[in-house]
């Protein structure tokens, strides 16, 4: 019985930590995309120097975030106003 309980539990844990995300702020979400883009992205230029294209694809996709990020925010200042 108690095996079951803990089962149960988990479950429960899976779906308040799913709830959180779908929670979070977008702004945080594309924070988070973007800082794990800028690590690929530093992992490439450490490791695979010569792989030009890949870093730049990551670089464009990191600029295209942040540039998301910035616009996001100023849509919020804007609706505080």
């Amino acid at each position: 019985m108690a095996e079951g309980g803990q089962q149960q539990q988990q479950g429960g844990g899976q779906q308040q930590q799913q709830q959180q995300q779908q929670q979070q702020d977008p702004v945080q979400l594309m924070g988070r995309a973007l800082a794990n883009i800028r690590r690929v992205q530093n992992l490439l230029e450490l490791n695979y120097p010569n792989q030009t294209d890949a870093i730049q694809m990551q670089r464009e996709a990191g600029d295209v975030v942040w540039a998301m990020i910035q616009s996001m925010q100023q849509q919020g200042q804007q609706g505080s106003q």
